[in-house]
């Protein structure tokens, strides 16, 4: 369910920024707060945020995390609704593609164990590493063609979100395991304070990234990014269980291609809406 509530506002969302401007303009992205559809998108990523606190709250980031991606099939016939084409054979054959991607990562990967607790050192040095590491990048392509950089912004909004899942899962163990008390120790509050900091700017980032180039660049970079950084850090900073013998990685390259080409395919048909 918080795929079908990310879904529909990214279609509304771009739909919105893009026709705003057709660059990066921060003073557009203030502008949105005035449109009613804008703003109704962003109450359906509250609604997606809560829910996916929810599932974060009942499983391992590991599967639930790249469940999200489910939000580009959804984004589909939203943005036929909002003027776009009917969708074709090939979103079709995207669509199937990506639940299968999913299918065979969750066999793949099977039990991942619950999460640890995430010391505060923890997330702050991640969260600073990925502050300075996408801003370097978006630093880099200031001078590169709109489609590069709306690839990039995507990009880094997507790892961005990847940690905020991260740390929002680390949030919800601690608070399963010392309730609210432990919210007020730093394992507890400053997980809290970077995927707020972090959460922001992706929002941000991406609104930025719907006005530089079409949904085809951003939105599938976007989406492409965020399960592959979750899963990754989910393994590393929160020890849930990723099983990584050769035959294994070799499985999820190929899950991660086929997830990346459906992204594609389906933002292609988005973009025109």
């Amino acid at each position: 369910m918080s795929a079908v509530a990310f879904g529909t506002a990214t279609a509304v969302q771009h739909f919105a920024a893009h026709r705003e401007s057709g660059r990066a303009d921060r003073r557009a992205v203030l502008r949105l707060v005035r449109d009613p559809r804008w703003l109704a998108a962003v109450g359906g990523d509250t609604v997606g945020l809560v829910l996916q606190v929810v599932a974060l709250a009942t499983g391992p980031v590991l599967l639930v995390q790249p469940l999200l991606v489910l939000a580009l099939p959804v984004a589909l016939p939203v943005a036929r609704l909002l003027g776009g084409p009917a969708p074709t054979w090939r979103d079709y054959t995207a669509c199937l593609g990506i639940v299968g991607s999913l299918a065979v990562f969750f066999v793949l990967v099977g039990n991942p164990g619950r999460a640890s607790p995430l010391p505060a050192a923890d997330a702050a040095w991640a969260s600073v590493a990925a502050a300075a590491a996408g801003a370097a990048l978006l630093l880099g392509v200031r001078t590169v063609s709109s489609t590069v950089r709306a690839a990039v912004y995507g990009a880094v909004a997507g790892a961005w979100f990847g940690l905020v899942g991260v740390l929002l899962d680390a949030v919800t163990t601690t608070w399963q395991l010392t309730s609210l008390a432990g919210l007020t120790h730093p394992d507890g509050w400053v997980p809290l304070a970077c995927l707020l900091l972090l959460g922001a700017g992706a929002v941000f980032l991406t609104q930025v990234s719907f006005q530089v180039g079409t949904l085809t660049a951003s939105f599938s970079a976007n989406e492409a990014t965020g399960p592959v950084v979750a899963v990754a850090l989910g393994a590393a900073m929160l020890h849930e269980r990723l099983p990584l013998t050769p035959g294994h990685v070799t499985a999820y390259l190929l899950c991660v291609a086929v997830v990346a080409g459906g992204a594609v395919q389906l933002a292609r048909g988005l973009s025109t809406a």
